[in-house]
């Protein structure tokens, strides 16, 4: 069962922190305006020099792309069932907007990471 209470304080502090924090392997961020299309969440795979590798999340399943599922997505910071992209990707350190949560070890575990 879902605890609203602790999920509403954690997007409170997610909204409210500093994207001074260096983003961490596992975490999920906000990214603006990826592929010049629309902001949306990403799981961070590394940061180095100031590039961040990630994969992309998306709350659509495809037939044509390879997704994961990410089953704890209250945990990782996100509102609704999520699907991870596992093409991996570089985009500067400045485009992170804000860090939203952290997968799961359970997730982690299920999608290979």
């Amino acid at each position: 069962m879902t605890n609203y209470k602790q999920h509403y304080r954690k997007c409170l502090k997610a909204i409210s922190g500093s994207n001074k924090d260096a983003p961490h392997y596992g975490e999920i961020w906000w990214v603006k305006n990826l592929d010049n299309v629309k902001d949306r969440p990403v799981l961070v795979m590394g940061c180095r020099n100031d590039i961040v590798t990630f994969r992309k999340c998306t709350s659509q399943l495809s037939d044509k792309i390879q997704r994961g599922i990410i089953q704890d997505y209250y945990e990782a910071g996100l509102e609704k069932e999520t699907y991870l992209d596992m093409e991996t990707r570089t985009i500067p350190r400045y485009r992170l907007v804000r860090k939203l949560g952290r997968l799961s070890i359970a997730d982690r575990s299920r999608l290979g990471l």
